[in-house]
């Protein structure tokens, strides 16, 4: 029987972290048939892949795709650069399950990342449906947000759960794992997870077990409290009973140099029998809104309540105060207004007074003879909550050794954005949705030699299929899904990614799609064919079940 598709000639990394070896993928019926020799007579379909590496498509374990992929499902800036799965409902957030009652707060969490739709459904399974109906360009893997959950629940309560209340969370805990779930995941510094204590979690995480789900989590605190972060993760998990996944789980300002304790924390897990692994990306840098950082509860306020909150000299003290005394750790870029590092903050978006942009705070204080804390809090009213900062917060030192550890694999920490938005003025900083995995390749493989090309591939495939219990992608082997990509590895760049000392304007903004990466094809069906892509809707939405 002939191959719809052969790859002839490639350099095959498979994904386990051996070695390559040359060899033809015969493909038939959207899954690997053959490996090895595939004569010429074989398939009228045919990819040259001579000189060039052909590994299996790229799993982004952390991602927030879970709106972008319906307002964008061809999904080009994933598939763009070799990446075929993205995992969604990362750091607490899903967007499912909704109550009516807090439905309107839930939509405007996730206006960050993707204009908001008409949200029609409510549980868990009702949102894949509507993701698997529509269709999709790569597949989606999704995991339940505890922060949903509680918000559907309990709104922005600032307490433990009533009994009633715990037993609504697990409800909607167990039936999102039923609806094909692949665990749950915590985001222990936002509202309303943040709000929620140890013991909690650890209900939850139970529901999570018994369905044969791992627990996943944007930690306690990523700075100074880091490494008790780390052990109150890891502890959930081994109270539970299920698998760990540590988030993005580098050191952030305020706790670099951490990473060799947080490391050990891992390894002395696995030592007694707890499933632990982490991963991360590789950008120094996050650009949310100002607002942001300041403490958790004022993002439950609507606009016109948190500007007149900031205008209240009294009031910004208070706020100021809170922030420096991090009792509740906010995100890991929030070290820098608790160490006042405003030279590390640049002014990325101002629309209402743009010759702002592209200053620091340090440097807008100086010129207007303020202090730079006055400068910050002026920004947010005068631009009404529309400023957006870039916050230069990590080392990349400590990436590099977060990167070679065996138990961490590669995660972009980026969503599927709209086509329009990669030349658009307003669009988000987002290098790492559009670079993140040729970048890892470029830098930390080509460049720089942290990692060899085995061991980088097996940490964005072999890996995390292992995590998620794929039993048939993930690997180069026959029978499994033909998730592949064949890329150039001299001309693999990253054209999206500016590094530091960043220059302003922002080459590219920084959205310009990798080189390199010639072919991806998504179970079978080729979605990038010499660097271009088809716009297919080849993907799936996966679900996992008790048996996976």
């Amino acid at each position: 029987m002939p191959f719809d598709i052969v790859i002839r000639g490639g350099r095959v990394v498979d994904g386990t972290g051996s070695p390559w070896r040359l060899e033809d993928v015969g493909i038939r019926k959207g899954k690997i048939a053959k490996l090895g020799r595939v004569g010429r007579v074989e398939s009228a379909n045919s990819i040259n892949a001579s000189g060039k590496y052909v590994a299996p498509g790229f799993i982004d374990i952390h991602t927030h795709s879970d709106i972008g992929i319906l307002i964008e499902p061809t999904a080009e800036c994933a598939v763009r650069q070799g990446v075929t799965t993205h995992v969604i409902g990362n750091c607490g957030d899903s967007p499912a399950p909704i109550s009516e009652e807090y439905r309107e707060l839930a939509v405007r969490r996730f206006e960050y990342y993707a204009q908001a739709q008409d949200w029609k459904w409510s549980t868990y399974r009702e949102y894949l449906d509507f993701t698997a109906a529509q269709g999709v360009g790569i597949n989606i893997a999704g995991l339940v947000g505890h922060g949903s959950v509680r918000l559907a629940t309990m709104g922005f309560e600032e307490r433990p759960p009533h009994p009633e209340e715990l037993r609504a969370m697990k409800a909607h805990v167990d039936e999102a794992m039923r609806a094909g779930a692949y665990g749950m995941s915590t985001g222990l510094v936002y509202p309303p997870g943040c709000f929620a204590a140890t013991e909690e979690i650890v209900e939850l995480a139970r529901v999570v077990a018994r369905r044969r789900g791992f627990y996943a989590s944007h930690i306690r605190g990523e700075r100074e409290t880091i490494v008790d972060a780390v052990r109150e993760c890891i502890d959930i998990g081994e109270q539970a009973g299920c698998p760990v996944q540590i988030s993005h789980n580098n050191p952030k300002y305020g706790g670099i140099g951490k990473a060799p304790e947080i490391q050990a924390l891992w390894e002395a897990a696995r030592a007694r029998g707890v499933d632990v692994l982490a991963d991360n990306d590789v950008h120094t840098d996050f650009g949310p809104p100002l607002s942001h950082a300041l403490p958790q509860w004022t993002q439950k306020l609507p606009t016109h309540e948190l500007l007149a909150l900031l205008r209240d000299p009294a009031k910004r003290e208070a706020l100021k105060a809170e922030v420096q005394a991090d009792k509740r750790p906010g995100a890991g870029y929030v070290g820098l207004l608790v160490h006042e590092r405003f030279d590390r903050i640049w002014l990325l978006r101002c629309p209402a007074v743009p010759s702002k942009e592209g200053k620091t705070i340090a440097q807008l204080a100086k010129d207007r003879g303020v202090d730079p804390w006055t400068a910050y809090f002026d920004t947010i009213v005068e631009e009404r909550d529309g400023a957006v900062g870039l916050f230069d917060y990590m080392d990349p030192e400590e990436i590099k050794s977060t990167l070679r550890h065996p138990l961490a694999m590669i995660c972009s920490d980026g969503w599927v954005a709209p086509k329009e938005e990669r030349t658009s003025p307003t669009a988000p900083y987002q290098p790492c949705t559009y670079g993140e995995f040729p970048g890892v390749i470029e830098r930390y493989v080509v460049n720089e030699e942290v990692l060899s090309l085995k061991e980088a591939i097996r940490k964005m495939t072999g890996l995390p299929a292992w995590r998620l219990g794929l039993a048939d992608r993930g690997l180069i082997r026959p029978g499994f899904w033909a998730d592949l990509v064949v890329f150039d590895l001299p001309r693999v760049r990253d054209r999206a990614t500016n590094l530091w000392p960043h220059k302003y304007p922002f080459e590219n903004y920084p959205h310009g799609y990798p080189e390199g990466i010639e072919w991806v094809l998504v179970n079978g069906v080729v979605a990038v064919a010499d660097g271009q892509p088809t716009g297919t809707l080849a993907g799936r939405v996966l679900r996992r079940t008790e048996a996976s």
